[in-house]
């Protein structure tokens, strides 16, 4: 009997360490995936014309907001480029997603990665910035329409 109980004891530390171990993992790559420093052809052209070979990030969030189940983690400016990179959670690439100040601009979406979905804009002159980013939270049939705009510091 004793020898039962030690072996599921050791069972349940091995399940629980696996699980653990998962989460580390998922935490990990999500933190990778909003932090990551992309590069469009854009980009690498300002950066390649830079007086310093380099681009100046300006962070427009000073923490993470999240309204109606979706956040959005980081929003990162590169002036010299125009291009702004915005990194959520728990949204569906296949909504809109624009500037409110520039709402024919569209983002290039990137494939999700650990929950982190990724828009670039381009082309986004300083002042757009000040209308903040809007996600259109749309039904699946399309018959409603739920924008949440989300304002970036700038």
């Amino acid at each position: 009997m004793a020898k039962t109980k030690k072996l599921w004891l050791a069972v349940a530390a091995m399940a629980a360490l696996v699980a653990i171990s998962g989460l580390a993992w998922q935490a990990a790559g999500k933190y990778q995936a909003v932090h990551a420093e992309l590069r469009t052809a854009r980009m690498e052209q300002a950066e390649a014309a830079a007086p310093d070979g380099g681009l100046q990030a300006q962070e427009l969030l000073a923490q993470p907001a999240a309204q109606d189940g979706v956040t959005l983690h980081r929003a990162a400016y590169y002036p010299q480029a125009q291009t702004l990179i915005c990194f959520f959670e728990d949204e569906d690439p296949n909504r809109d997603i624009y500037l409110a100040a520039l709402p024919d601009i569209n983002a290039t979406i990137l494939p999700e990665e650990y929950g982190i979905t990724t828009a670039i804009f381009e082309d986004v002159p300083p002042e757009a910035l000040a209308g903040g980013i809007v996600v259109d939270l749309t039904d699946w049939q399309f018959e409603s329409s739920h924008p949440v705009t989300f304002a970036l510091d700038g």
